[in-house]
């Protein structure tokens, strides 16, 4: 009797372990993938203000957006 105690408790033991072993490498898996999603936002927003600098806007985000909804607005006046 004592010895199959002392596997169901060895084995609630090890369960225990590999459970907390688990959660951590799910805890660093998630961050891990926080950390990529955050690099290709800022990958995304790099090439935005690329090509904001790149149509002559400088830095004026502001003035691109526009110049772009005018140009959607015109288009549209068109017909298309």
């Amino acid at each position: 009797m004592m010895i199959t105690t002392n596997q169901q408790l060895e084995e609630h033991l090890d369960h225990e372990f590999f459970a907390r072993f688990d959660d951590v490498r799910e805890r660093y898996s998630a961050e891990l993938e926080d950390l990529r999603q955050n690099e290709l936002a800022e990958d995304d927003y790099m090439n935005y203000l690329t090509q904001v600098d790149e149509a002559g806007f400088g830095d004026d985000v502001e003035a691109y957006e526009a110049s772009w909804a005018r140009t959607f607005d015109y288009y549209t006046q068109l017909g298309g």
